[in-house]
């Protein structure tokens, strides 16, 4: 990234410690007390494999982004955010040179929106690891899983980083946006319309360096706009978004 900029670091944590929001450790019974994200940007990644697969082949196309939106999926809560989420993405992507597709629930019946563990909940039901893992994105650039618990796995074996943020770094993105718990439907469009701006902002300044993607700065400056939204001290509000890969 540009001088002047935070520097980034990329945790890996194993076992237990998979399960702790390292990126937001520090001293809050003090308002000045120190914090991590005071002092770095962070990503996280399954194992260093993963890392390495990260930074193959970034791709130097031209980008293009589906949204994908479904308000209310049969079985699961009405997720009325979704529309406001898409609404906010069309009108930062059409200030952009982003050629963009749009699916909602008028347009098709595949389409991800709530997380159920290791599954997508789709409207004529779930897309699986598994399933995901029979494709492979060679110029998959970066995914942003805007729902619930993406970032969650099996607590019986936390040495198996088997969850959706990282499965979909094995099938060929590089970055990899999810949720280590479930979040508020209103959060989500806040911090997606100000991870994207920040995101766009820092490719059009050429602060986006070779075998990178500037996700993780983009993630880092949502976060605080969510921070400053909702008050420091509401931790699980804005804690739960973390960014994976590159």
């Amino acid at each position: 990234m540009s001088n002047g900029s935070l520097p980034h670091i990329t945790w890996c944590p194993t076992g237990p410690l998979c399960y702790l929001p390292l990126h937001a450790a520090g001293v809050y019974s003090d308002p000045l007390g120190p914090r991590v994200y005071d002092f770095v940007v962070s990503s996280y990644v399954p194992s260093l494999a993963a890392l390495l697969r990260c930074y193959n082949d970034i791709p130097e196309t031209t980008p293009q982004a589906l949204i994908v939106t479904q308000p209310a999926t049969p079985g699961h809560s009405p997720l009325r955010g979704t529309v406001d989420e898409r609404s906010r993405l069309a009108t930062v992507f059409s200030e952009s040179n982003i050629r963009k597709s749009t699916l909602d629930d008028a347009q098709a019946t595949v389409d991800a929106v709530q997380v159920s563990w290791s599954a997508f909940a789709l409207y004529n039901g779930p897309l699986t690891l598994a399933k995901l893992m029979s494709t492979m994105a060679n110029d998959a650039e970066l995914a942003f899983l805007s729902a619930c618990q993406t970032a969650v796995g099996d607590s019986r074996t936390p040495e198996e980083s088997a969850h959706l943020g990282a499965d979909m770094l094995a099938v060929g993105f590089k970055g990899v946006v999810a949720t280590t718990w479930s979040i508020v439907d209103n959060d989500a469009p806040v911090v997606v319309e100000a991870y994207y701006k920040e995101l766009l902002a820092l490719r059009n300044a050429g602060s986006v360096g070779k075998d990178e993607t500037g996700a993780a700065y983009a993630l880092h400056e949502a976060t605080r706009v969510l921070r400053e939204k909702v008050g420091v001290e509401d931790f699980a509000r804005w804690v739960s978004f973390v960014h994976f890969g590159v």
